[in-house]
């Protein structure tokens, strides 16, 4: 800014010419009137010189505030180049000019979408006028044996709406879904919630299934494609996860003998390469049965890139090398294992504790009579 006014006061005389002159010191002092003057009220010549200090991309955002600018810029969309496109259309994207749409990475567009698109869920993403747009659903979580289909755009959606407003995405509800995926013996039901903490995304995916007794035996062969993954990296178990990521649990046999499982309630784990948590209960049935269920937690951050390791290790979209020594991961974070489980649990208990307050405090009134707020 001191440059500015520096260049605006050395560039010819029109902005000394124009300067009032210092009152003396004996006038009468004139009431204080609100300092600054409004950007599109200031001289052509201003905005021009304030248009030499912006890149492509912020010149054309100015240009379309108001007819006089539009008209006093040369820049258009078509003379910008691809790098320029990808920090313009996201500031269109959250303007009202982009109500509606959604920024597309993969091919750098604006898209429409569907107020009632989630995942499996309604309309399918992207879907205007009977046109699809498949590279809006390229980037999506869905490990083997777990096809949620949970798009980067969906998240980003959803946090549009966040940030943005209403208009801008879509409610967190697209997202809370359930399933049932049948694997040979097994079949899994899977439910889906979803909110929003310190401007991050998280999902809390539960799992339940019932295994027989006489099954647990071949339960524990169904590996490969017909195992379940919680994520991309953590499977049901060992041989189906090239990371060597599995449910110990899950392996573990009485102390007296037998294929059986061994009863836990909650039992903790994690994750080493993404931001999952999850918990293990499982629980003997009187019918010769085991009842499963494991409760995982993701965090997916912001998703305003799908470049951030935060929501590249969720979908593993883009994969270099799955050892790669320098991709970001949660082992070289600040993310402990169990982090996320308490912080999601952390803010269950403060929505209860507030909603308990409301609903059961009660205030002595007159007459010694207890009033409920």
């Amino acid at each position: 800014m001191d440059q500015l006014l520096t260049t605006l006061w050395s560039r010819g005389g029109w902005f000394r010419a124009f300067t009032p002159p210092s009152p003396p010191d004996n006038a009468p002092q004139a009431p204080q009137t609100p300092q600054g003057t409004p950007i599109l009220d200031v001289p052509s010549d201003v905005l021009l010189l304030i248009g030499d200090y912006l890149n492509d991309a912020e010149l054309l955002s100015l240009k379309l505030a108001c007819r006089s600018t539009y008209a006093l810029f040369p820049q258009t969309y078509k003379s910008l180049p691809p790098y320029l496109k990808k920090r313009f259309l996201p500031i269109i994207e959250k303007d009202p000019l982009g109500k509606g749409t959604v920024y597309c990475h993969v091919c750098n567009r604006l898209h429409p979408f569907n107020e009632t698109t989630g995942p499996q869920s309604g309309p399918e993403l992207g879907v205007v006028d009977g046109k699809g747009h498949k590279c809006m659903s390229r980037d999506r979580f869905s490990p083997a044996g777990n096809p949620f289909s949970l798009s980067y755009t969906h998240a980003r959606l959803a946090m549009n709406r966040h940030l943005y407003g209403p208009e801008y995405g879509i409610p967190l509800a697209n997202l809370c879904t359930e399933q049932s995926e049948r694997r040979d013996l097994v079949t899994m039901r899977c439910s889906t919630s979803a909110k929003i903490m310190d401007d991050e995304l998280f999902l809390q995916r539960t799992y339940a299934l019932t295994v027989a007794r006489r099954d647990v035996a071949e339960f524990r062969n169904r590996t490969g494609a017909r195992d379940i993954k919680l994520c991309e990296h953590t499977s049901l178990f060992p041989a189906s996860s090239p990371f060597r990521q599995s449910i110990l649990e899950l392996l573990k046999k009485p102390a007296a003998g037998g294929d059986g499982l061994v009863p836990c309630r909650e039992a903790p784990g994690s994750c080493g390469l993404c931001l999952m948590d999850y918990d293990i209960t499982i629980q003997p049935c009187a019918d010769e049965s085991y009842s499963i269920v494991i409760r995982a937690i993701h965090q997916l951050g912001s998703c305003r890139s799908p470049r951030d390791w935060k929501w590249a290790r969720f979908s593993e979209s883009y994969r270099i090398h799955i050892f790669y020594p320098s991709r970001p991961n949660r082992r070289g974070s600040t993310y402990s294992p169990g982090s996320l489980h308490k912080r999601w649990d952390d803010d269950e208990r403060e929505a209860c504790a507030v909603l308990g307050g409301r609903s059961g405090s009660a205030v002595t009134g007159l007459f010694g009579l207890s009033l409920f707020s």
